[in-house]
């Protein structure tokens, strides 16, 4: 009787799956296509067959992740929140999704994801009721102070930094005395 090979059969959705794996388990950047494989176990070249390069491995992997992100942070706006209320909460949101994984993910955020957290800053700043108006003119407006939020924020999480509560403090200054 002839002899029967195991081919390991797989799809880009498993070796997709096992990329974010590895990415959200060793961090972005160690993510291989070599390493990849052995997980897959198949071979280096089989790979390939499913995504172009590693580029698109780790773009796939992004677009998990932010997507993840995405959805779960739209769960922090309760209505009535106040603009700074809700970027402690989505601070704390965020440091505890990148402590459980890693902050390589936020150098590989694309511009995309960071309209679509600019746009959900935008809605919750334009529906806090509080604000005072009279802070907007042609230097500081609402879409300048929401990318100038997003970065800062970003650039924070970045460092390690625990918590804004500082940053919180100079915004609520900013936008509810006078």
């Amino acid at each position: 009787m002839g002899e029967f090979i195991n081919y390991k059969i797989t799809t880009s959705d498993a070796i997709l799956e096992k990329a974010f794996v590895i990415a959200r388990r060793e961090g972005i950047d160690a993510l291989t296509i070599r390493k990849l494989a052995t997980e897959c176990g198949i071979a280096v070249g089989s790979v390939y067959n499913y995504f172009a390069n590693k580029e698109a491995v780790v773009a796939a992997c992004r677009s998990l992740f932010w997507g993840e992100i995405l959805k779960d942070q739209e769960k922090l706006v309760r209505p009535g929140m106040g603009f700074t209320d809700f970027l402690t909460q989505y601070y704390s949101f965020m440091a505890i999704r990148l402590a459980q994984d890693d902050n390589s993910w936020l150098r590989v955020m694309d511009q995309s994801t960071m309209r679509s957290v600019q746009k959900l800053f935008s809605e919750v700043l334009a529906n806090d009721s509080r604000i005072n108006g009279s802070i907007w003119n042609l230097e500081l407006t609402p879409d300048n102070f929401v990318e100038h939020v997003r970065a800062n924020l970003l650039a924070l999480l970045q460092a390690g930094e625990r918590d804004c509560r500082f940053y919180i403090f100079l915004l609520e200054h900013l936008l509810y005395e006078r």
